[in-house]
């Protein structure tokens, strides 16, 4: 119990330097701008003051449908959009892979951040793919799984099971900077004996962070919905994406401070730390 309390004290205080923060956030910005350059791009062509607006505000998905059907231009120009989210996905992805490297170096007091970016980068990007493999795979069984024994428990354990490999990348993720390696599948096997271990403190941890971003969307689509579409509601979403981001950090500071809360137990001895760590900015 100490060392799950010592976890989330000292987690808790990495993640409240809120420049940490910040790398991974103006790239979550910029990646917000570059999926709302098509709406810009109509507005500059004069295409919002089109009566079709005022349909769709009252009409609906009836109006939407319409809209699809009786023009393949228009449905055409939404796939494609739609297709070029995934890739913006993906980079936000990588943003991650690239900037927790960094800031698990600072907080573990191994190496400076951008030092720990550039180390853990391929690793954390090859163990992404390799947790986004297992992410299809229990789609595909949780869908199987919704046939068999009916929706709701399909989605259920759909649901856990992703969220069981998101706690295992979490702590492969702490054990890379920790034990200083890189091979993803070692990485996940040192992750999964250690959650098995100490599954308790391990499923805390977890169960807390999904409160909080369960939290975090439940807090936004209440105040969203006072705002409606007034000028502060762009503030809100910024805020919104903030938290989000922050609890995401969070959920990986925790898993690093459990690792070392346990000592030996829960990790090899350490190396020497760099002589100079610094935070970013």
């Amino acid at each position: 119990m100490q060392s799950l309390c010592n976890a989330l004290l000292k987690g808790s205080r990495q993640v409240l330097r809120l420049r940490s923060l910040f790398p991974l956030y103006l790239t979550a910005l910029l990646i917000g701008l570059l999926q709302t350059w098509p709406l810009g791009v109509a507005a500059a062509r004069g295409a919002l003051h089109n009566p079709f607006l005022t349909q769709l505000a009252g009409g609906g998905g009836d109006v939407i449908a319409n809209l699809f059907l009786g023009s393949a231009s228009v449905a055409l120009g939404a796939g494609l959009w739609g297709l070029a989210l995934a890739p913006l996905a993906g980079l936000f992805g990588l943003a991650y892979n690239f900037f927790s490297g960094g800031l698990l170096g600072v907080w573990s007091e191994r190496r400076g951040f951008w030092a720990g970016c550039r180390r853990t980068f391929w690793a954390f990007t090859t163990l992404g793919l390799l947790l986004a493999v297992g992410t299809a795979l229990v789609a595909v069984a949780s869908a199987l799984l919704m046939r068999l024994v009916g929706f709701v428990a399909g989605l259920i354990a759909g649901f856990m099971l992703i969220e069981l490999l998101n706690l295992v990348g979490e702590y492969a993720r702490a054990m890379a900077v920790l034990r200083e390696r890189r091979n993803p599948f070692v990485l996940v096997g040192l992750a999964a004996a250690f959650c098995v271990r100490r599954s308790r403190g391990v499923l805390v941890l977890g169960l807390l962070g999904q409160l909080l971003h369960l939290a975090v969307a439940a807090l936004y689509v209440a105040i969203a919905g006072l705002l409606g579409s007034s000028p502060p509601i762009v503030l809100w979403q910024q805020l919104a994406i903030l938290a989000w981001i922050a609890v995401k950090l969070l959920r990986l500071a925790w898993a690093l401070s459990y690792i070392q809360a346990l000592g030996p137990s829960g990790l090899a001895p350490p190396v020497s730390a760099s002589p100079a760590v610094t935070a970013p900015g």
